[in-house]
């Protein structure tokens, strides 16, 4: 996908057109027919990050989606759900295709505190665990998490051999049989529930349908990659959309090879440090980031040459100037920022690969299937007007991907965006992102930071992202992060926090005369 053109002629189609099924078990069965033993899962560990530690063919995938499914139907019926809380292992995305084929998938942040993990679980009602054996002890144990959820049934573990609880052996007795049970094949019905936002107090769960999954996967491959020989890099965590959608579903869906960048992704020190090695080594070709881990590479040692990547996307947060400008001149690859978020399932907005510099600060352009607009909306949600081209606004999505709402739907209000016009195709619906920004008028998406997130010092409205964005441009300065501190003249007082690069030395003095340069 090279442009506008291209995204006009993609929709001409309907999305449920252009893959071969309505399930995402089903999509990948089509693939496999035709590349049974071609590899499309491989976990690299340390100490040797250069030979694989685990590979699962198309087949092996398949046959797990199958016989997990299976496993998770007797454990629950028809209101099957899966919790699952794990590391980055293949069994997290094989678990993940079977329970949303059995039923509803639960991905939960491991990092999470014990209390919103079993908050979690009991408000989704699961009736089925698959986690590690450290992560179940540390999280209250097998009969805690059994008291605490009175509808979990079946505990299963991914790393005991041997044990009662070992997902692998309970799931053989269902082995190559296929499915066997009816599943519900609606591509728009509940089929996961991803928890998004907060880390101690329970995050918001939103409902996601596998044919929202399969349209933003892709749309995903059309933007980064869906060639045969694609190699996705995968450092991603799969309890979020980027790792489990974007990454993960994308590059099965086109047949490629996902590289599982080790049990803790981009959070293995490790890895970070041989990236360019494991590069050059598996011949990846495409991969999604946050902004912190180009930095880190940035600031790290080795170089791309002999690399095969054609596409370094990243998104999560915004992408210093800075850091797009320095990674192009060491590298020579040019990182294309893009934007979604998990109530659209996933990416909207990317850079196409044109063969020219990415637009610097902008998100790129709406993908196909999404429209980008600022509006104004009153004090109660509900749409004033439309904001011209290059007018600062509050960004709503229109898109089929919208999810259907949160699972409690007192929040559903706050998302969509009353009033507005009936200006978008049957079965789309617009959703308020919560960002501020703009859409000039080539239709790249430029990004201001969060609505919630402003600094408000005695009636006006500061951008966070504007302080950071110079502070990082300090020579000596590695991240920062703005935030307002409660002042009770003005309301809000901006104050930064920054960390410095190794060895460096920076005084607050020398900080505040480079913001006072710097800052419009």
């Amino acid at each position: 996908m090279r442009g506008p053109a291209d995204v006009a002629d993609i929709e001409r189609h309907d999305p449920a057109d252009l893959r071969p099924a309505d399930t995402i078990v089903g999509c990948l069965r089509s693939v496999t027919e035709h590349q049974p033993g071609k590899q499309a899962i491989v976990l690299v560990e340390p100490p040797d990050l250069l030979t694989p530690a685990r590979t699962l063919t198309y087949a092996d995938v398949v046959s797990a989606i199958e016989s997990t499914a299976d496993l998770f139907h007797e454990a629950g019926g028809a209101d099957s759900v899966v919790g699952l809380l794990l590391p980055m292992v293949p069994e997290g995305l094989v678990a993940l295709w079977g329970a949303q084929t059995a039923g509803t998938a639960v991905p939960i942040n491991p990092f999470l505190e014990p209390a919103a993990i079993i908050a979690i679980l009991d408000r989704t009602l699961a009736t089925a665990l698959v986690t590690t054996r450290e992560l179940l002890e540390e999280k209250g144990g097998p009969e805690g998490l059994r008291t605490a959820v009175p509808s979990l049934r079946r505990v299963f573990t991914v790393d005991e051999p041997g044990s009662e609880r070992d997902l692998a052996a309970a799931a053989r007795p269902f082995a190559g049989r296929g499915l066997t049970f009816v599943p519900d094949e609606d591509p728009t019905r509940d089929a996961l529930i991803m928890p998004t936002g907060g880390t101690t107090g329970t995050p918001k769960l939103v409902r996601m349908s596998q044919g929202g999954q399969l349209t933003v996967a892709w749309n995903v491959g059309a933007l980064m990659g869906n060639e045969p020989d694609t190699v996705t890099l995968h450092g991603m965590p799969n309890f979020h959309c980027g790792g489990t959608i974007s990454l993960g579903l994308r590059t099965l869906l086109f047949g490629g090879t996902l590289l599982t960048l080790t049990t803790e992704g981009f959070r293995s020190r490790r890895a970070v440090t041989a990236f360019w090695d494991i590069a050059r080594r598996y011949r990846v070709t495409s991969l999604l980031a946050t902004p912190t881990t180009a930095t880190a590479l940035l600031h790290g040692q080795g170089d791309a040459h002999g690399c095969s990547i054609r596409d370094f996307h990243v998104g999560g947060a915004p992408l210093s100037t800075d850091v797009l400008e320095r990674f192009h001149q060491r590298f020579g690859i040019w990182l294309r920022e893009n934007w979604g978020m998990t109530e659209l399932h996933g990416t909207t907005t990317g850079h196409f690969d044109d063969g020219r510099r990415p637009r610097v600060g902008s998100a790129g352009r709406a993908l196909p299937f999404v429209r980008v607009k600022a509006v104004e909306l009153d004090p109660a949600g509900r749409w004033l007007r439309d904001c011209a081209p290059g007018e600062r606004g509050l960004l709503l999505t229109g898109t089929p991907t919208v999810t259907a709402g949160y699972l409690d739907p007192a929040l559903d209000a706050d998302y969509f965006p009353g009033g507005l016009p009936d200006d978008l195709p049957p079965g789309w619906r617009w959703g308020n992102t919560g960002d501020l920004g703009t859409v000039d008028e080539d239709g790249y998406v430029w990004l201001f930071g969060r609505a919630k997130d402003l600094i408000i010092r005695g009636g006006h409205n500061i951008d966070p992202g504007e302080i950071e964005d110079v502070l990082v441009r300090h020579p000596a300065v590695h991240l920062a992060a703005a935030i307002g501190r409660p002042d009770p003249v003005k309301g809000e007082l901006p104050m930064a926090y920054v960390q410095l690069r190794d060895d460096a030395k920076a005084e607050p003095a020398d900080l505040l005369a480079h913001c006072r340069a710097h800052v419009g």
